[in-house]
């Protein structure tokens, strides 16, 4: 048995495209199917999908759009100094960006601030502004933030400067006292499209100021976009759809610099946005002053440009290496937290490094499918900070705000949120998160779920098919790539590939179809040949010495199958963290268990698992059998860890023992130091051996042993030596060996098979 990590959801619905609209747009099979699991039937729905969007809304219906534009105008008459004040993330550079470009174009005398996070956190900053002032600056503008900076700009409008605020995140009860406000979603405007990224605005911005505004604007406004996840739809799509045109059309000093330090030489994609570009940007600000990345996206020089991305590069390598040790000990310790029954995991620990804390959180969920924070504790101020990442059926920020007193400050939204609370709150706040977890999971199935746009045959994967799909892209937020079923596909090969195995390729069905689960390398060794399997992932074509082919590209797998694996004289792999499923560990009897899910052979395993690891070999096959009279169908390792296999030297027959029983009658005393050797020789038996036939004797009180010497008793009761109790255990132990060792796996699989159906 292989457990899905996640419920598959198989999105149900019940309106279908009607055939006119079929023919003549000339839609596919596969494509007619994907738009219908997406409830994309109407035609102009359909057209704004598979045709090059066109919408470009007009900016002046945006919030104070035409206040703000006067204003900026007006300060370049007057040769007034403007500071665009930005955010450290990619939305924030690019942004900043936009607009600093649109003015230098202008002929504006502007600067550019983007505040530090850890010194100055996400956010209008009142010390930033009063440094501004005194600078002379008259014109504060800005981009990717504000719409939470009451104060802030409050005290800025008071010492005289303007401030213009556009930002695109929520809004809350009231709006600060800007000069102007340039946001999407503003009570009292109706802008068509209320998603837009901060790059978007700055983009809607450089549109009123310019007649024709550079396309290298489209281009940071697309990758602000992707980066910050927001809706792809609309004139997002419109964005993200023109950026990418230009991107493969157009060389940019700055994009391709950082392209060419990744190694990156493909087409471009919304996922080479996401994968590539977006956290490359992203990793400066969450390790350093982001500035840095700014400064590469503002470079028209390709040596500058090249230098600055050298350095981009080296942040983002230093961000992997610091998130892969953070994670790695988080999910250690979310492993103690799980097992302990936990449903809302709390981590903290000392020397966590805080720009990366929110995507350790992000794995730790991926994982355990469970409510995360990851906190970095600073004993020398007393206090954690850190982010949490939610799952789909617990808002964040509404379980947070239930225990607010316990939190020095926090804000974020449904699936994230950043924190800031006393060291001496952290258990307290874990406490009461679970208490909350468990009345919601009382209610509510909090499994983590994963929502399958259709199922597929294996003879609908075809790379024309693919091809097909792929012209719905941009996939993102609100349009996601489409995620497929198979059912029932045999497993023809599998394997781990990559460093250490950590991947697993399998090939798959009657077209030997190719197809890879990322860090899943682990499964190789639990799959049998031609085992059926049911799994869930996304298409893509694979490309190699100019052939193309199918892959798909696993998320999640499961089969019902009963597995009975061969784990004998193997080191079995570590059970990683992503593979947190109850496991029954079978040995020997000894004086005490050493954990809760460890059992002796014959005991009755009441509770039910999904994995059963026999790791010793048992004494007889009796006892083997009494244990998996109350095993289900599972699935069934055999380690059957033992110290010495004692098959090979069999038993010796009851001559040798009458042998050896003479050979000591003729001495009175036998120094097996002395004598033991040429005893063997004597007998043609292995010193253990030797051994074992004394063991016998002594216990059918035959002889003494006298620490090695050995003397025979004279008068003793006759017995057979068949009813020695060491006789018999290494009997028991020679069948078992024989059986459960060396015989044919296929026939061990066999009888186990036979002892469950029982």
């Amino acid at each position: 048995m292989i457990k899905a990590k996640f419920k598959w959801d198989l999105k149900q619905n019940s309106k279908e495209i009607s055939e006119q609209v079929v023919s003549e747009m000339k839609i596919t099979p596969i494509v007619q199917k994907i738009l219908e699991s997406k409830n994309i039937i109407g035609k102009e729905d359909i057209e704004a999908v598979l045709q090059k969007s066109t919408i470009h809304h007009d900016p002046y219906e945006m919030s104070d759009m035409k206040k703000a534009i006067d204003r900026i105008n007006t300060a370049i008459d007057n040769q007034e100094r403007i500071l665009v004040y930005g955010d450290y993330d990619a939305d924030g550079v690019t942004s900043t960006s936009i607009l600093v470009s649109t003015l230098q174009e202008l002929g504006a005398e502007v600067g550019w601030y983007i505040p530090n996070r850890f010194t100055e956190g996400y956010g209008p900053n009142e010390a930033a502004f009063k440094n501004a002032y005194d600078e002379g600056v008259n014109l504060i503008i800005t981009v990717d933030n504000g719409i939470q900076g009451h104060k802030e700009i409050k005290a800025a409008q008071e010492l005289g400067m303007d401030v213009i605020l556009t930002d695109h995140h929520e809004i809350g009860e009231t709006l600060p006292e800007a000069f102007a406000i340039v946001h999407p979603m503003h009570p009292e405007f109706d802008y068509p499209f209320k998603y837009l990224s901060g790059a978007g605005v700055a983009l809607k911005i450089a549109q009123a100021l310019l007649d024709h505004p550079s396309s290298y604007y489209t281009v940071l406004a697309a990758i602000g976009t992707v980066a910050d996840l927001v809706s792809l739809t609309d004139e997002n799509r419109a964005i993200v759809q023109s950026g990418l045109d230009i991107l493969n059309q157009t060389e940019f000093p700055s994009i391709q610099a950082l392209l060419n330090n990744a190694g990156f030489k493909d087409t471009i994609t919304e996922e080479t946005i996401g994968f590539v570009i977006g956290p490359r940007l992203n990793a400066v600000g969450r390790l350093d002053d982001a500035s840095l990345a700014a400064e590469l996206l503002m470079s028209e020089n390709p040596e500058d440009a090249e230098f600055l991305a050298e350095q981009v590069e080296h942040f983002n390598q230093e961000r992997k290496d610091i998130v892969k040790e953070i994670s790695d000990e988080a999910l250690l310790m979310a492993a103690k937290q799980v097992e302990k029954g936990n449903q809302f995991l709390v981590l903290a620990q000392e020397n966590w490094h805080e720009g990366v804390l929110g995507i350790a959180a992000s794995k730790v969920v991926e994982t355990y499918g469970l409510p995360t924070i990851i906190l970095n504790i600073d004993t020398a101020q007393n206090f954690a900070k850190g982010s949490a990442r939610s799952i789909e059926q617990v808002s964040m920020y509404d379980i947070l705000d239930k225990e607010r007193e316990l939190i020095s400050k926090f804000g974020g939204h449904h699936m994230a949120a950043g924190m800031t609370l006393p060291i001496e709150n952290i258990e307290q706040l874990s406490e009461a998160l679970n208490r909350h977890m468990f009345e919601i999971s009382r209610t509510e199935d909090i499994s983590p779920r994963k929502t399958v746009d259709l199922v597929l045959d294996e003879n609908d994967i075809t790379v024309k098919n693919i091809r097909d799909i792929q012209k719905l892209r941009p996939f993102g937020t609100d349009f996601t790539s489409p995620l497929f079923q198979l059912n029932d596909i045999k497993i023809l090969q599998a394997k781990g590939i990559g460093q250490e195995g950590k991947h697993l390729k399998m090939t798959l069905g009657n077209s030997k179809l190719q197809s890879l689960y990322w860090q899943h390398g682990d499964y190789a060794s639990q799959i049998e040949p031609n085992q059926p399997i049911n799994m869930i992932g996304t298409l893509q074509i694979n490309e190699w010495n100019g052939n193309q082919s199918p892959q798909f590209m696993v998320q999640d797998m499961a089969s019902e199958t009963l597995q009975i694996l061969d784990f004998r004289g193997k080191a079995r792999q570590q059970l990683k963290p992503h593979d947190n499923i109850p496991v029954a560990e079978i040995v020997n009897k000894k004086t005490e268990k050493e954990h809760e899910h460890q059992y002796f052979y014959g005991d009755i395993i009441e509770n039910e698992y999904e994995r059963y690891i026999f790791k010793e070999l048992p004494l007889t096959i009796t006892a083997m059998e009494n244990t998996l009279a109350s095993i289900p169908q599972s699935q069934i390792i055999l380690e059957l860890n033992h110290r010495n296999s004692i098959y090979f030297d069999g038993m010796p027959d009851l001559n040798k023992f009458k042998k050896c029983y003479k050979a000591l009658l003729s001495k009175n005393n036998v120094n097996l130091k002395q004598d033991g050797m040429q005893l063997c020789e004597y007998l043609n038996v292995k010193p253990d051996v030797l051994i074992f036939m004394l063991k016998v004797f002594n216990e059918l009180e035959f002889i003494e042993d006298n620490n090695g010497i050995i003397t025979v008793n004279k008068d003793v009761e006759k017995k057979e030596i068949t009813s020695s109790r060491l006789y018999q255990a290494r009997m028991n132990r020679i069948d078992v060996e024989k059986f459960l060792l060396y015989d044919d796996f296929s026939k061990v699989k066999l009888w186990i098979k036979d002892q469950l159906a029982k």
